[in-house]
């Protein structure tokens, strides 16, 4: 149940049935230019609905816009800092508790998210006793489809195999085919596993790093079944009440 679109009795009447709530949280930033600039957030709300449908359980308001400053440099790049981003989620989280919710699961989408979302899990659990988790969507569904994609670990790269196939799946109405094309880097970056705090125009002047042009609809319906079933499994066997 998707909170935005039902009055408040079927709220009332679902918080009887369940303690879990499930919270999306996304951003708003450069997604190439074949994908929309609120991907994330779009994928974060669908993969938090198809969970709550499967688990009976109600979805808070995504958050829409998260911590993406090293996307500022491109237009349509919107970025809240990340004080401000754990004030929001822990309150509107908090004025749930009163009503009953003691599972928080947290669908993020966002890698600049990962830090302020732990943060307010760890604060929700230490004030009200609850229990949380957290699900970056990207890595974690990344590692289940290894052999679905067919480029390697640039599957996973910004706006590549991975979030164009989703997106070609659950909203293909929103990509821009046209501006599909392979935009792979030139070789390995040699010191990827250190931290840079480089804006993306430094690896990408799309926003695109990968080859978005081997998605498919099909590989994203597979991606998102895989993803959602080992969530479900998740909650049902180590995130129960």
């Amino acid at each position: 149940m998707y909170m935005l679109e039902h009055p408040w009795p079927a709220f009332d009447e679902i918080r009887e049935k369940t303690d879990l709530i499930i919270v999306p949280s996304g951003a708003v930033e450069v997604y190439g230019t074949h994908l929309p600039v609120g991907t994330d957030t779009i994928v974060a709300t669908h993969i938090a609905r198809l969970v709550g449908e499967r688990l009976g359980a109600p979805v808070l308001p995504a958050l829409p816009v998260g911590f993406s400053r090293s996307l500022g440099d491109f237009p349509g790049t919107l970025s809240i800092s990340t004080p401000t981003l754990i004030a929001y989620l822990r309150e509107m989280t908090e004025s749930v508790v009163g009503w009953g919710f003691r599972r928080f699961l947290f669908i993020n989408s966002h890698r600049g998210n990962i830090g302020p979302v732990g943060e307010v899990a760890m604060a929700l659990q230490d004030a009200h006793g609850t229990r949380c988790a957290q699900v970056f969507w990207w890595d974690y569904v990344a590692a289940l489809v290894k052999d679905v994609v067919e480029t390697g670990a640039q599957a996973n790269g910004h706006a590549s195999e991975i979030g164009t196939s989703i997106m070609l799946h659950i909203a293909p109405e929103l990509v821009v085919r046209d501006e599909i094309r392979d935009q792979t880097p030139a070789g390995p970056l040699p010191y990827a596993d250190i931290t840079q705090y480089k804006g993306m125009k430094a690896r990408s002047e799309t926003g695109v790093v990968g080859n978005p042009a081997v998605a498919t609809a099909e590989k994203g319906a597979e991606i998102v079944s895989r993803g959602v079933e080992r969530i479900v499994a998740f909650v049902r066997d180590e995130f129960g009440g």
